[in-house]
């Protein structure tokens, strides 16, 4: 494969395990980007037909709140997008006090199955709350993240609609990216 440049550039397979998944639309990008999705957890029933339609052999755990990590497959990449009610204001910003604020099952995921990769996707709001406790969990079972703000506008889209996307990364992947830089 080459790059913009004509330079040769080796593609890295890594396998996809996706949370959240909705209709897959964030499963579907990292397989044009040549990843292969390997498990998906989704609970809406209309969201669930559609997975099983494109992605017939790929297992649904359902639930996120009763998967038993030590028992999946591991993945390179965890990725998804986690509720966003408890950080947006049309879900009143209740934080940590809204029943749909699932990010300790994400992280219970991710310190469990220890990927390369967490992908994660959430509204701009999640900057000015609980974004941080998410870093402190992270940094508390050894991952580092980066982060941005990406409007949808930037990519095409008739509107704004700005949404943060991190990456989180063993500290130890940081530390060889430091080296190799």
């Amino acid at each position: 494969v080459d790059d913009c440049c004509g330079r040769e550039v080796r593609r890295m397979t890594l396998t996809v395990g996706s949370l959240f998944s909705g209709i897959g639309g964030m499963d579907l990008g990292l397989e044009r980007a040549g990843h292969t999705v390997i498990w998906q957890s989704e609970i809406d029933p209309y969201a669930c037909k559609v997975l099983k339609k494109h992605w017939p052999d790929v297992p649904n755990l359902g639930d996120i709140t009763t998967i038993d990590w030590g028992k999946v497959e591991q993945p390179d990449i965890i990725c998804g997008g986690y509720p966003c009610q408890p950080f947006s204001t049309a879900g009143k910003r209740k934080g940590k006090e809204d029943p749909r604020h699932l990010w300790p099952y994400v992280l219970d995921a991710i310190r469990t199955i220890r990927p390369r990769f967490a992908l994660m996707e959430n509204v701009r709001g999640h900057l000015t709350l609980g974004f941080g406790d998410v870093l402190a969990d992270l940094a508390s079972c050894g991952y580092s993240a980066e982060w941005q703000i990406i409007s949808a506008a930037s990519v095409g889209a008739p509107h704004r609609r700005d949404r943060l996307f991190f990456v989180a990364y063993p500290d130890s992947e940081r530390s060889h990216r430091t080296e190799v830089n």
